[in-house]
């Protein structure tokens, strides 16, 4: 048997570009490097897909010695079949150099069932492309299946002691689709196979199939000429529109007409960045001060969301709180404070988290989020969590402003912003020498992982410099609120 050309992961590569996968198989030296979120996200996979196994106990794993051998794995998993094996994991299957490996494989009442396992809550059409191709490798290589099935998480379950895993997890057969996708897959194999006979690289231009179904990770490659200042730096208007302008030759934002069709929000931004100055409504930023009271509060969270909920009361993908910073200043003249929370690792962190934030914000004074979304949702949450503290979250609630608003609507804007609000576009604007770029944690996301990984790290050393990255991470989130309030009260 020859060496597969194409594998699951290829085949849809291939189907959101022929350009990408043609350079992952030609020029893999050129891919884009993973990122620590996109790293955690396929360990996550590997994770629920191990723990699904469990619904079906007792299997074999025709994985090979070497991971990379996936013949051997097609062997394996073949002998395990004709020796009468009944449960098959990670089971290997190749037709026509098309390589396709299956989480699980379950043969009942002389009949198999494939099922495929996602840690998303939703069946995407990706997945029902994935399964298709699995579907057209399997059935192609003589084992008749009964059924195929997506295996996801169901998010309304409620932990309550032990897993229940028949609960847990969702099972839905997608083999009609997969039937109707069938000529299209072979159609679409046989075009990858073509581009992957190419002697060079196939001339495609950007579009948005940079970015559907998933970013691609050649972008680095094929984006290096577009140029700085680009239109593609407007965020908050389509994709589509941004590609409308690029290719009508309006590649940079300096080179956007005066009459456009861009909403008002992308004309502020193009007008700031080619004026060299900020947009500032002072008495616009007047009006918001009058909202923030002494003593002031500038209020961080950080939050973690396990595909598997790990605590009692919990469910899939809920945001567990596991830290905050407060910095805290009386008054405008006086110093400033800093309060945190950091949960131990192990344990479930919500009623310590709770308890410590209302002690730490038991003084009258407005308190300052920046996107008051995932505050106001995490503080809700807990009040159904411990309705016994309900009434003290209810009253820091309303002591809430948003940072965000007077630059969510451009009352305050400066070019470097790029058309986006978050808090490290408005840092880097204000204060080019404040960033987060030497930190090990330098993201809400990274944070998220970080401290994930913590339940589950037994190097006290690790852990110790785990925990430090956290609290400098939440630190500068909440100090760089209090500068960017200081530019805003200028105008007071």
């Amino acid at each position: 048997m020859e060496k597969h050309i194409l594998s699951k992961s290829t085949f849809l590569r291939g189907l959101q570009c022929a350009k990408s996968l043609y350079l992952y198989k030609n020029f893999i030296q050129l891919r884009d490097q993973t990122s620590p979120e996109q790293k955690a996200i396929f360990s996550r996979g590997n994770n629920v897909g191990l723990l699904a196994q469990k619904l079906f106990p007792g299997g074999i794993d025709a994985s090979p010695k070497k991971r990379s051998d996936n013949l051997e794995a097609v062997a394996n998993t073949k002998a395990l079949i004709e020796s009468g094996a009944e449960i098959i994991y990670e089971a290997a299957f190749q037709h026509e150099q098309v390589l396709a490996i299956l989480d699980i494989l379950v043969k009942e009442n002389n009949q198999w069932y494939a099922y495929e396992v996602k840690s998303s809550t939703k069946i995407s059409h990706t997945y029902i492309l994935d399964a298709s191709l699995q579907y057209w490798v399997i059935s192609n290589s003589g084992l008749l299946l009964e059924d195929f099935s997506i295996i996801t998480i169901n998010n309304q379950y409620v932990k309550k002691g032990d897993l229940k895993l028949n609960e847990l997890f969702k099972i839905k057969s997608v083999k009609l689709e997969a039937l109707l996708n069938q000529q299209m897959v072979e159609e679409k194999i046989t075009l990858s196979k073509q581009a992957l006979l190419l002697d060079k690289t196939p001339q495609i231009e950007i579009g948005e199939q940079c970015f559907s179904p998933y970013n691609c990770d050649f972008m680095g490659t094929c984006w290096k000429n577009v140029p700085k200042n680009s239109v593609f730096e407007i965020t908050g208007i389509q994709k589509a529109t941004q590609f409308e302008l690029y290719n009508a030759g309006h590649k940079t934002i300096s080179q956007i007409p005066e009459i456009n069709a861009l909403d008002k929000n992308a004309n502020i931004h193009i007008q700031a960045f080619k004026k060299g100055e900020a947009k500032v409504d002072a008495p616009a930023i007047q009006k918001f001060l009058e909202k923030a009271v002494y003593p002031l509060f500038f209020m961080d969270f950080e939050s973690f969301m396990p595909a598997v909920p790990i605590y009692n009361d919990t469910k899939p993908y809920q945001h567990i709180p596991f830290q905050y910073s407060l910095h805290y200043k009386k008054s405008k003249e006086s110093e400033l404070e800093h309060f945190y929370f950091l949960a131990e690792q192990g344990s479930d962190p919500r009623k310590s988290f709770i308890e410590t934030l209302l002690k730490d914000t038991e003084n009258d004074g407005t308190i300052l989020v920046y996107d008051a979304l995932m505050e106001r949702s995490i503080l809700n949450n807990l009040k159904k969590d411990f309705p016994e503290y309900g009434a003290a979250i209810d009253l820091r609630l309303k002591r809430f402003v948003d940072l965000m608003l007077p630059f969510q609507e451009r009352i305050y804007y400066h070019p470097a912003m790029k058309n986006s609000f978050s808090i490290k576009n408005i840092l880097h604007a204000l204060f080019p020498d404040l960033s987060y770029s030497s930190m090990k944690i330098s993201s809400g996301s990274i944070a998220m992982v970080a401290f994930e990984h913590l339940q589950i790290e037994t190097d006290m050393f690790k852990i110790l410099d785990t925990r430090e990255e956290l609290l400098e991470y939440c630190k500068m989130d909440t100090f760089a609120m209090v500068k960017i309030f200081e530019i805003l009260e200028k105008y007071s």
